[in-house]
């Protein structure tokens, strides 16, 4: 598979694009430190090729190496979290 997750902090995503199409994940800064995810979106040509998890998995890595805690409203998004054993303790 290719397309490399990118991330956007001005529009606050990180996206992905494949053949055109492109699956994203949106964030909210609601205070300093930490990061609200609001929406992952996989588009049905992109579906079972693991976009979804490579996109919570990229803002995870990015909120442990900026020592932040998160939160998520995106019921794909917080299933993931709540399974992580490694994400559990950055939850606020």
């Amino acid at each position: 598979m290719t397309g490399d997750i990118r991330h956007d902090a001005a529009r606050q995503r990180y996206f992905v694009v494949i053949d055109g199409a492109e699956a994203y994940l949106t964030y909210e800064r609601p205070k300093a430190g930490h990061r609200h995810i609001t929406h992952t979106v996989v588009p049905d040509a992109l579906g079972g090729r693991g976009l979804g998890k490579r996109l919570v998995t990229q803002v995870m890595q990015d909120v442990i190496a900026a020592k932040e805690t998160v939160s998520s409203s995106c019921w794909f998004a917080s299933a993931l979290i709540e399974k992580t054993p490694a994400w559990a303790g950055l939850s606020a």
